[in-house]
This record gives structure tokens, sequence and C-alpha cells, in this order.
């Protein structure tokens, strides 16, 4: 039976689970994810955080991680991590952009006085 990447899609309750953190193959895809994001996004990202954020996706997605590495190995985990790390990154950037700071309302709010 091969391994399809639209089969782990499925949204489930996340059960954090930090022990597969403890892998040396995560250990190594996480750290190899967070470089390449902070390369890619630097001007937003960096490294320390997009490393955050791969942990978290993968001892939020324990089940997910081991079937990949049981199944496929570290090569599918890195190339599954990225787009999950890519999917919340940019969902939270694009949040981020809807959002007026405060000192463009501030401008705004003067413009308008006058």
């Amino acid at each position: 039976m091969s391994l399809n990447l639209a089969d782990l899609d499925v949204v489930e309750a996340p059960a954090v689970d930090w022990s597969v953190l403890a892998e040396p193959q995560v250990d190594s895809v996480t750290k190899a994810v967070a470089r390449g994001f902070a390369r890619d996004y630097g001007l937003t990202l960096e490294y320390e955080d997009a490393l955050q954020e791969a942990v978290l996706v993968c001892a939020e997605r324990s089940t997910d991680v081991r079937r990949l590495l049981a199944e496929s190995g570290p090569g599918l985990l890195h190339r599954w991590l990225p787009q999950r790390l890519r999917d919340r990154w940019l969902t939270e950037a694009r949040h981020r952009a809807a959002h007026t700071s405060y000192e463009a309302a501030q401008q705004a709010a003067g413009r308008a006085e006058r």
C-alpha cells in the first residue's frame, strides 16, 4: 500500500504529543525546514520562530509524523512539513495584513480632522 499525502489532510482533534520530537529524523527535518523558511521568508520570519512553528506542527500532528516516517522515511516528512508550515504561516500573515496598524489608523484620523 502506498501512502498518499492527501490521506493526511483529515483534521482530527489535536492530541499534542511532544515525544515525537525525540526522534532524530524529526529533529533534523524540522531544523532543515526552519532554515529554508528563514531563508525564503527572512524579512518576516526568523529561524527560531520557524523552528518553533515546525516543532508545534510535528507535536500537534504526531500521528501523521510517525506514520510518514514509518512508511516513507524522512524524505516525505520533509515534503509534508513545509506544506503544513506554509499553510499556517501564510494564513497568519494574511490575517495580519488585513489589520490596520495603529500608526495607519492615527494618520487616517489626522487626515480626517483637517
